[in-house]
């Protein structure tokens, strides 16, 4: 008898509920039916390699009315388009990200403006003039007077309080007394910045010209934690999304990720700078976080990586004081020596405009497959590749001859150590000096 095999279709399941439903598309994945799905995916992803390099376009615009050195940018937790920002001859101004226009400008210190904050509606600034500077909701202007310069300012999460740093200490302010609530003092030496931590409104985490890094509980004004680093630290951020690790911005071109429950050790290093790191901010995500330095680039880090997965740089850009995540984490504000805030894409390839579907689907597909393969050689080549001017080329061979040198050091003094005596420390507890 003959067989006939015979192809049973149910209705309910071949047809569209309604005229707007996709057509259903039945797809066997075998892969033994396929047996070119590995060479055409790895076509397509050496072709999305390739495109991402064509399309990488990340500055966007740049915001020029200050007249000298920017020290300090700070964005609206409340409104996406809003910065507020600062520079050496004392203004302060507060600019309009989607009209990229100055919407308000203010003469607020006699000297160089040290920190902004903008936080719940409020604005507040610090200066070397020794006074700090609030603009209420409502357009009110308060000023405090503190005894001594200020090196920093950071406003509160939730309360209606701020916190300053100065050769005197930490001190904490409440908006309705004229002197400091608290007051706590680590020794003689400066402390440079402090910043609240996101979730516990309390806790404040602050860094010093000591090399220190400390942890000080405002509730009780007592220091919980206290550890210093081979080389002092200029700036800190607390990752808003897990709020016990922090990243400090390094004096040896390094960046430092901590835990506060354990900081006998540093959680990551990152490395890529050249040169100093002068100051650093989390994507609101709390995925990436991006740094800038004295070596006149701007780099973005993934949490979980020790090197930087973008560089940015451009022929005028200077000394770079100070940076910036947007609210919406898709671009990164920079605020440098040459007097200008510019705008740059957080990913460079991906276009500004509102993305149809389709091309949105296709850029997921050409990620997805960028990252399966990246191991590839021929792809990891092109996504790491960087064109960079002349001096970071060779401040980068310098460097990696000193630490060439140092490494060869380490490991003869190893191969003529005796074994009871050799002991051998991971990097990542050298950094904790005490």
């Amino acid at each position: 008898m003959v067989k006939i095999q015979t192809i049973c279709r149910v209705t309910e399941e071949m047809t569209r509920e309604t005229p707007s439903d996709v057509y259903k598309v039945h797809r066997n994945l075998d892969p033994t039916l396929h047996p070119l799905q590995q060479a055409r995916e790895y076509k397509r992803a050496l072709n999305a390699a390739k495109l991402e390099k064509i399309f990488s376009k990340p500055f966007v615009s740049a915001l020029s009315e200050h007249t000298d050195s920017i020290f300090s940018l700070s964005r609206s937790d409340r409104d996406l388009s809003l910065l507020l920002s600062s520079s050496a001859n004392g203004e302060v101004k507060l600019w309009d990200l989607c009209k990229m226009k100055c919407i308000e400008s203010h003469q607020a210190h006699s000297g160089a403006v040290s920190g902004v904050s903008f936080r719940q509606g409020y604005k507040v600034s610090s200066g070397h003039d020794s006074v700090v500077t609030l603009w209420r909701e409502n357009g009110k202007l308060d000023k405090y007077k503190a005894e001594s310069s200020l090196t920093g300012i950071d406003l509160s999460w939730t309360e209606p309080s701020f916190v300053t740093s100065s050769q005197d200490g930490v001190s904490l302010w409440d908006f309705r007394r004229s002197t400091p609530v608290q007051q706590y003092s680590c020794g003689s030496d400066t402390l440079t910045k402090a910043k609240f931590n996101p979730a516990e409104n309390h806790l404040v985490c602050a860094v010093g010209n000591d090399r220190g890094v400390l942890l000080i509980d405002c509730r009780t004004n007592t220091l919980m934690e206290k550890i210093k680093l081979k080389v002092k630290s200029n700036d800190l951020a607390w990752n808003p999304q897990e709020p016990i690790n922090f990243t400090v911005a390094n004096e040896d071109g390094n960046l430092y990720s901590f835990d506060m429950r354990k900081m006998t050790e540093a959680l990551k290093i990152h490395k890529d700078h050249l040169n100093s790191v002068t100051s650093v901010s989390y994507n609101p995500n709390g995925r990436e976080f991006v740094s800038g330095s004295f070596d006149k680039t701007v780099r973005i880090f993934d949490v979980r990586e020790g090197r930087s997965r973008e560089v940015y740089h451009t022929r005028r850009m200077q000394w770079v004081y100070a940076v910036e995540f947007s609210g919406d984490g898709k671009f990164v504000l920079t605020g440098s020596d040459d007097t200008n805030i510019r705008v740059w894409k957080a990913r460079a390839h991906v276009p500004v405009k509102v993305m149809l579907p389709k091309e949105q689907e296709a850029m997921w597909y050409r990620e997805k497959l960028k990252r399966k393969f990246k191991h590839v050689p021929e792809i990891r080549r092109l996504l790491k590749h960087r064109h960079l001017p002349r001096y970071l080329y060779s401040m980068k061979r310098e460097k990696h001859i000193m630490s060439q040198s140092k490494f060869r050091k380490e490991k003869n003094v190893q191969a003529h150590t005796k074994a009871e005596k050799l002991k051998i420390e991971p990097e990542k507890k050298k950094v904790v000096v005490e």
